[in-house]
């Protein structure tokens, strides 16, 4: 077994226990997050400020540090500014603490290791495993990975989803034994090929490669009775065993939230915090970030006239986009998915989302280019947001 779930000493008792009984795991976690920071609520006060006039890779480096921090309370009062903003207020919280979530998602612009992107979770949807770098593991990024999911859990942010069922499996005390490994979570395509390879009946090719892995792993080599077994013993260290110093460290992240005792007596509440893809909350702010807005009129070649430009151009692409803004503000989470699958093809949000204003008759769709097309006659929101909802998948 890696690690331990029991209570970890430190963690206070806890006063009010009402979380521990009620029905709903939603509910629960919310009296619990209630609790805690009611309790801390006169500890002094986390300041957490993003410059947004930086830029990506200075704003990243900002929030890294700030949750690189050791012996925080992380349950105490949380004041977000944004600076090069007149905003305040809770509202602005929010911003920040989804910003920290879609950052750790999609990754820091940190240049970690001279790579453009840093991601500390690796792996496709649902399937996503810890990043077997050393430099991650010698930075601290799996603990600050931790203190992000259960700081925002604490107040009310939005979750990561798509974290593989093995990995949570293990993180919270299960066997190795027992993980629920599939050749999904196995991030490696190459160590993947090679699982594949031996589970097949057929002459196993590439004997050499398949060979020094096995002896870089300390595995043996295979042969006609072993492969099966073999495939496993590469998959689980693939997925498992390479990754549980990153496993322990974003434990202890989490652990430092004070969120270990909700987790450890309501288990029910773990597929919240780290929900599937196909479940995971998303935010007003989450799509608004990813949004590249128009500033003109996109004119295709088959309807182009040779006209001035005009101001009613520029008052087209304002309104429509706004009408767009307002919709996705009041969205809830289901109906942000169904504009979001229209738009690109799938319910997770895409780095970078485009919006075009064209000469059309209703709202269209290229996925493949992640580009959402409206028309720019519209002159009331009512009928633009009519037009939209049809649009949208249900």
């Amino acid at each position: 077994m890696i690690g331990s779930i029991e209570e970890t000493e430190g963690i206070p008792k806890r006063t009010n226990r009402e979380w521990r009984t009620v029905s709903d795991p939603k509910e629960a976690g919310w009296l619990f997050s209630q609790d805690l920071l009611h309790r801390d609520r006169d500890s002094n006060t986390l300041f957490l400020s993003l410059d947004i006039r930086q830029d990506r890779e200075e704003q990243d480096r900002a929030l890294v540090q700030f949750y690189k921090r050791d012996s925080v309370r992380w349950s105490s009062p949380l004041q977000s500014t944004l600076r090069g903003d007149v905003a305040k207020g809770s509202g602005v919280d929010r911003h920040v603490m989804s910003t920290v979530i879609f950052r750790l998602m999609n990754g820091f612009h940190i240049n970690s290791g001279k790579v453009a992107v840093t991601k500390v979770f690796e792996g496709e949807p649902d399937h996503l495993i810890p990043s077997v770098s050393d430099e991650l593991l010698d930075n601290n990024m799996f603990a600050v990975a931790g203190r992000m999911i259960g700081h925002s859990f604490l107040h009310c942010g939005p979750r990561i989803p798509g974290l593989s069922p093995a990995i949570i499996h293990i993180l919270f005390g299960g066997s190795l034994e027992s993980a629920p490994v599939t050749i999904h979570d196995c991030s490696d395509l190459d160590v993947r090929d090679i699982v594949i390879e031996l589970q097949r009946d057929a002459k196993v090719e590439e004997c050499g490669l398949i060979n020094q892995l096995c002896l870089s792993w300390d595995l043996p080599t295979p042969n006609a009775t072993n492969r099966k077994w073999l495939s496993e013993k590469i998959l689980l260290h693939a997925v498992i065993e390479r990754t549980k110093h990153q496993i322990n460290q974003f434990r202890q992240g989490l652990i430092e939230t004070g969120l270990w005792p909700l987790l450890v007596h309501r288990r029910d509440v773990i597929p919240i915090l780290f929900p599937r893809d196909s479940e995971a909350e998303i935010t007003p702010q989450i799509v608004l970030d990813c949004i590249i807005w128009p500033s003109s009129i996109t004119v295709f070649f088959e309807s182009y006239k040779a006209e001035d430009e005009d101001e009613s151009e520029v008052m087209d692409v304002h309104r429509v986009s706004g009408y767009l803004k307002t919709h996705i503000e009041n969205a809830s989470s289901t109906e942000l998915k169904s504009l979001i699958k229209f738009w690109i093809g799938w319910e997770v949000p895409a780095t970078e989302m485009k919006v075009e204003v064209v000469e059309a008759t209703f709202p269209t769709a290229a996925t493949c280019f992640e580009k959402l097309r409206l028309p720019r006659h519209y002159t009331t929101y009512k009928a633009f947001h009519q037009d939209l909802c049809a649009s949208c998948p249900s």
